[in-house]
């Protein structure tokens, strides 16, 4: 199985047609929170509309995506839209869906082949081979929602990194989150919310308990970013992974893991 993990893309555009057009190769994709950016200057609305209309792009693909909400993603008190910021009539359908949903992040399931925050479910490829996958939302209380151990891979995300490891070096990670691998073991686990970081070490995987864990370090927002998002390709057959970081406009290093 081939698995694309990234995270914290921020709402920048040319990464999201980029994921979609590499969508064929891969078994499931796997996007571990902070879609939007908080300080776009027409709300946040118009990135929802955007997100949508790329997710059913994406369905169309028909690679299983898995999706998990960050802490920029909705906060409380977030501007949905301005108000010199017209909303168009074709647009209205899409926000009906929204405003259906339990939580936003409910409309994007346009079908079978998307898990969402408190999902729990198995991705099979065409091959044969299956995989649970589980998706834990953010909790601005440092909380993690548990989920059922099942037996063969799985595959977890979560927003923050667990706490008391490199992938969340400078910052502290989640403790909870920790204890929980520790205790259920899932096969995997990705993470995004630090991302890279100069002068740090920056590791993208490590083993907490049986648990291997991966964050891509993002490039944090700017003005000036790469073509592509940082990834971790996870091939399941090959026991690697393989960590693409961009550190410039026109350029990238690769580095290729053993996780067996």
């Amino acid at each position: 199985m081939k698995i694309l993990l990234t995270a914290d893309l921020h709402f920048h555009r040319p990464w999201f047609d980029w994921l979609r057009s590499e969508a064929p190769f891969f078994d499931l994709i796997c996007i571990a929170g902070d879609f939007f950016d908080m300080e776009h200057p027409a709300g946040l609305l118009p990135q929802m509309i955007f997100l949508y209309d790329w997710i059913a792009d994406l369905a169309r693909q028909k690679t299983p995506v898995a999706l998990c909400t960050g802490n920029h993603d909705l906060a409380p008190g977030s501007i949905l839209v301005r108000p010199d910021v017209p909303i168009l009539s074709k647009d209205l359908s899409v926000i009906v869906h929204y405003a259906k949903a339990a939580r936003w992040i409910h409309a994007l399931k346009v079908d079978h082949q998307f898990a969402v925050d408190g999902d729990q479910k198995i991705v099979r490829t065409k091959l044969g081979e299956s995989l649970t996958v589980v998706c834990c939302p953010y909790r601005a209380d440092g909380r993690v929602d548990q989920w059922k151990p099942s037996p063969g891979k799985s595959i977890v995300l979560h927003h923050e990194p667990p706490a008391n490891s490199q992938l969340a070096i400078p910052k502290t990670g989640n403790p909870e989150l920790s204890l929980i691998l520790e205790k259920l073991h899932p096969t995997w686990c990705v993470s995004g919310h630090v991302h890279f970081s100069p002068g740090e070490q920056n590791q993208f995987f490590e083993r907490i308990g049986s648990t291997i864990c991966f964050n891509c370090r993002q490039n944090p927002p700017g003005d000036l970013l790469p073509p592509r998002p940082n990834t971790i390709v996870l091939d399941s057959s090959a026991g690697t992974a393989a960590w693409r970081r961009w550190f410039s406009t026109t350029s990238y290093d690769e580095t290729i893991a053993r996780l067996d």
